[in-house]
């Protein structure tokens, strides 16, 4: 008998993988690329904004990021903040598909230490450690602004490439009930990482017209594309149309000026570009359920 596997040729592409300690002040500002990024918080709480949401990440607990989602991250507590951090790019079709099911996922404590993760994880860090006694301070070493970029033997590159793989295969293991994309979008081309550009362009853009009439028509011919493209690209990223999106900008700085303005409601409403008080009022009623004035808090 002759048992045979198929023919394959698939890539890891390993662009960022360090271990990181930072003090209580620190912050890494709102970005985004086009690979795949894995945060373990080793200790301390780190919080990370993706898009709009906020997630607290303690010791002991993952966060995933598909490409091109906009994030910050920052040391939510006064004590330092030691994570570990990948980023990758992997071209097997099943592995995308399951990896880029949904914008982010979270994996809880307890979710982990049921799988090999952890041991994954100390013995990367024993391996770094060991290196960084020939050129630097421990891992465990107090806060310092200090980089050390490492230049691995062969031996170790194969073991951290082997790593970051059983490590890929750990968090999927925890994922594989989320459907996959259609593999019609897969892998991550050139095209898309375009696309991924052109929507956070025109999303910038959005942020800075606001509510201005005929804004989205402005911004497409900007980008040098059709209202449609314009269309498409943007709800294929954020998965919201433009007009959505420039809703939800509406809304929040509707939410903001009751709350924190002495502006009048009629005032408020010709700032947002609505014609009339009455539409105003009723289109508040239908985001939030209130009527602007049930909303704005008395004083």
């Amino acid at each position: 008998m002759e048992i045979s596997i198929s023919n394959s040729s698939h890539t890891l592409q390993v662009v960022g993988c360090q271990f990181g300690v930072k003090s209580a002040d620190w912050s890494y500002p709102r970005h985004h690329h086009h690979l795949f990024e894995l945060c373990y918080c080793w200790e301390g709480t780190g919080e990370l904004t993706v898009s709009e949401e906020t997630i607290v990440l303690r010791a002991g607990e993952l966060l995933l990021l598909k490409p091109g989602i906009k994030h910050h991250s920052r040391n939510r507590s006064a004590d330092r903040y030691a994570f570990f951090n990948i980023h990758f790019q992997i071209d097997d079709k099943e592995v995308y598909a399951h990896l880029t099911a949904a914008p982010y996922r979270y994996l809880d404590r307890d979710r982990i230490q049921r799988t090999r993760l952890p041991a994954y994880f100390r013995e990367m860090e024993g391996l770094l450690s060991k290196e960084l006694l020939q050129s630097g301070p421990p891992l465990t070493s107090p806060d310092s602004d200090h980089r050390f970029a490492i230049q691995l033997s062969y031996r170790n590159r194969l073991f951290f490439q082997g790593h970051i793989l059983l490590i890929i295969q750990e968090v999927l293991s925890l994922l594989l009930p989320l459907e996959p994309e259609p593999a019609a979008e897969l892998p991550l081309h050139a095209g898309s990482v375009l696309q991924i550009d052109a929507a956070h362009a025109i999303e910038a853009s959005l942020q800075n017209t606001g509510c201005v009439k005929g804004a989205v028509n402005g911004i497409a011919k900007e980008q040098n594309l059709s209202r449609s493209q314009c269309y498409k690209i943007f709800t294929h990223v954020y998965g919201m149309s433009p007009r959505q999106y420039l809703t939800q900008i509406k809304l929040n700085q509707a939410k903001q000026l009751l709350l924190d303005s002495e502006l009048t409601v009629e005032a408020i409403s010709r700032k947002l570009g609505f014609a009339t008080i009455s539409h105003f009022s009723r289109q508040f009623k239908r985001w939030t359920g209130s009527s602007p004035n049930q909303f704005r808090p008395q004083r």
